[in-house]
């Protein structure tokens, strides 16, 4: 049945309201070259997917050609409705009521993830990764391109991401719209998103200059070359002042203003988890009002809206809180953190950090209910979720984990003073953990805490916590010298895992091989009663000339096919023969085979003796049955013993998904072995013949264990093997937590 959804166009808004001419002009051109270039992309689209489909598994290409038949049937709807979205953005510019309300629209946006499942959260993900990315390209452009909107406009309306028609956030959002229309399930969803990416929106930095160049012809500040608008602080340039806390006095209070970190330098992914932990924060407070200050019940309090809550209600008597600026918890972070150094790593904290943090501040401050501002507890919050993930990971080992765990003090000081922490793939804290972490998933236990690998990762952990306090290029030294270590350590093992590999290769071809001549000869001589001297001839011989020719050449080539042939009449030539047409056959063929079985064994340089001796019991054979004798027989078994049916008892069907997932595992794979109490950690080195035979080294190379994709199967299936999780840990750390949000809220509602 099918699931294309018919999409209906919106009707277009009555109450249009006409725009100033060049803006007129930059919405004619903009809305041309979007839909132009979605045009292109839906052209390139079944090429795209049917690529996919030939590579993708049966379930998967359901999906990719429902994809295909939907945006070739909708394609009409899908231009029309995206065209649509595109001038109705620009027709709310002209709306002051419409442009100063925030976009319901908005890819990232809370009000646009109303489903909570996975899938949605997937979706909305890439939409906001891809809008970054696009953003980050063209960044100097838009500020330029909105600030010459907003001058034209004459609005008072900051424009930007949410407002501004131009933003790439609102190009993915209108397509977005468009897209969600269409029954696509996720894989398809997704693979459809990376092409319009690729293909519209890679076109956004042309599309803020085509835009910036129509206004300068209308004379729209032809001449402003950068925005006058604040840069977004960078990393590390924040000072770390060490003001003292004051006690809040009134809600109006200034210690209530926000930190400049948390305003207008808030990353986009930050305030999309703000938004989820607002739910958070409502399953942690209690009914009724919270205590005054003095009843310290919970450790900390934080600012909300200039007035102090704790357990998620205003605090009744605000007199005595004691407000905690970011300046001040960071300047408590790096005590707690020097702290961290006298830890032995096998010592565990005791207690929150919050706790923590709070009992540090009433030893300097004195006792009092001491106030976050929203944004660092949001931060706090976020970071002890992240962290709760990376120690309940079954990838690590818990001696690694514990080593990583020590990280969450300096990290939670760089995700205070630098919000894009939780978006930037690239940020080097972020790199450096997941380094760290790739590392760890490869160290084995049994190796002990004495290991090389095992030490780096102790030092460049304790390097951190040592010297970590406010210069994040620490981050991207260690990254650079944690990265060459493990080239070198990879360098050394690649070496040894080729030769592993080839020589592995080198022995299943070798059992093909040979088990392809004895699969041939049994075709042709087992069953059959034949003279000794003609079993010996095909079996010792003539086998060793077809096990040569099959590693050569393959069981395809030519050769092979004149080896079989020449076994095919070497059996012919001892039959029984009592036609006499068979007889003149047989004495015309006989000098030929015998010189065609020579030069074969002399070719692979067989031993002459041997080969003379088998040559002439076939010459014998010929000339007994050419005279009418009888010729002493055998009875020729199989040398392949057929599989005792009865006997077998498979724990797995061969076409199980463990079995195909087995077959098709890449080398790099790293695996847990278990054996009781003990593991191992094991790479796949090869994976030769899909699954014929897959090798496992230890990270240094030296082979470990061999499994068929079949033995491999069962081994996942019982849990004696186990695979560890690729990917970056912080991402599927950061993944985890915002499904947790979300179903935290969908179990709020």
């Amino acid at each position: 049945m099918s699931r294309v959804a018919h999409l209906h166009s919106d009707s277009p808004t009555k109450d249009i309201v006409h725009l100033p001419q060049p803006l007129e002009k930059v919405r004619a051109r903009h809305v041309s070259l979007c839909v132009d270039y979605l045009s292109d992309m839906l052209d390139g689209a079944d090429d795209a997917l049917y690529a996919l489909i030939e590579k993708a598994s049966e379930n998967e290409r359901d999906g990719y050609f429902e994809a295909m038949r939907a945006l070739r049937v909708q394609r009409q709807d899908i231009m029309t409705g995206f065209r649509q979205s595109l001038e109705s953005l620009f027709q709310n510019l002209a709306s002051p009521s419409r442009l100063s309300s925030p976009s319901t629209h908005v890819a990232v946006d809370l009000d646009s993830l109303t489903l909570v499942n996975e899938d949605e959260v997937e979706t909305s993900v890439a939409l906001d990764n891809m809008a970054r990315r696009a953003r980050n390209g063209c960044d100097e452009q838009l500020r330029v391109l909105n600030h010459r909107l907003q001058f034209l406009l004459k609005n008072d309306t900051e424009l930007g991401e949410k407002n501004s028609p131009l933003e790439p956030r609102q190009l993915v959002t209108a397509f977005s719209d468009v897209l969600g229309k269409l029954a696509l399930d996720i894989k398809a969803r997704l693979v459809v998103l990376k092409l319009f990416e690729r293909e519209v929106m890679a076109e956004t930095g042309f599309l803020a200059s085509e835009a910036n160049a129509v206004l300068i012809k209308a004379g729209v500040l032809p001449d402003m070359k950068t925005a006058p608008i604040a840069p977004v602080r960078r990393p590390g340039s924040r000072s770390l002042s060490r003001s003292s806390a004051s006690p809040v006095t009134s809600p109006a209070s200034p210690a209530a203003t926000p930190h400049p970190a948390q305003s207008e330098g808030n990353d986009q992914m930050f305030g999309l988890l703000q938004e989820l932990l607002v739910t958070m924060r409502g399953l942690q407070g209690g009914s009724g009002e919270a205590p005054s200050a003095g009843q310290n019940d919970t450790p900390m309090a934080v600012m909300h809206n200039g007035v102090p809550h704790m357990n998620g209600a205003p605090i009744a008597n605000p007199v005595g809180v004691r407000p905690v600026s970011s300046d001040d918890l960071l300047a408590v972070l790096n005590r707690l953190q020097r702290v961290e150094q006298s830890l032995n790593p096998a010592e565990e904290q005791t207690g929150s950090l919050k706790s923590d943090l709070s009992d540090l501040l009433d030893s300097e401050h004195g006792q009092a209910i001491h106030a976050l501002d929203q944004g660092d507890d949001d931060v706090i919050n976020l970071v002890t979720m992240l962290f709760d993930f990376i120690l309940d990971d079954e990838g690590l080992a818990s001696e690694i984990k514990a080593l990583i765990g020590r990280l969450q003090i300096p990290l939670l000081k760089v995700a205070i003073t630098d919000k894009s922490f939780f978006s930037n793939e690239s940020h080097d804290a972020r790199l450096l953990l997941n380094t760290l972490a790739r590392a760890g998933g490869q160290w084995d236990p049994q190796q002990g805490i004495q290991d090389e690998l095992y030490q780096r990762i102790n030092q460049a952990v304790h390097r951190i916590i040592d010297d970590f306090e406010e210069d994040a290029s620490l981050f991207h030294r260690l990254l650079l010298e944690f990265e060459e270590y493990l080239a070198g350590q990879s360098s050394r093992s690649d070496r040894v895992e080729q030769r592993v590999r080839e020589a592995e290769e080198g022995k299943v071809r070798a059992q093909q091989a040979r088990q392809a001549v004895t699969n041939a000869l049994d075709e042709r001589v087992a069953g059959r009663r034949l003279p000794e001297t003609v079993v010996q001839l095909l079996r010792q011989g003539w086998s060793e000339v077809m096990y040569l020719t099959w590693l050569k050449d393959g069981a395809e080539s030519l050769a092979w096919q004149k080896r079989l042939k020449v076994v095919d009449a070497v059996v012919w030539s001892a039959l029984e023969h009592s036609s006499q047409g068979a007889l003149e056959k047989l004495k015309l063929l006989s000098p030929k085979l015998l010189n065609s079985v020579q030069s074969g064994l002399a070719q692979i340089h067989y031993d002459e003796n041997e080969s003379g001796e088998l040559l002439r019991g076939l010459a014998a054979v010929h000339q007994q049955l050419l005279k009418g004798l009888e010729t002493a027989r055998v009875e020729v078994a199989p040398q392949q013993e057929a599989p005792n049916v009865a006997e077998q008892d498979p724990e797995l069907p061969e076409d199980h998904y463990l079995v195909r997932k087995a077959a098709q595992m890449s080398a790099g794979q790293w695996v847990e072995l278990l054996d009781g109490d003990e593991s191992r950690r094991a790479k796949l080195a090869a994976n030769i013949r899909s699954g014929v035979k897959l090798v496992f080294t230890n990270r240094r190379g030296i082979k470990v264990v061999e499994f068929s994709a079949y033995s491999l199967a069962v081994a996942l299936h019982k849990g004696t093997v186990k695979l560890i999780e690729e990917g970056a840990l912080f991402d599927r750390a950061l993944e985890a937590v915002i499904g947790d949000l979300r179903r935290m809220q969908a179990g709020s509602r």
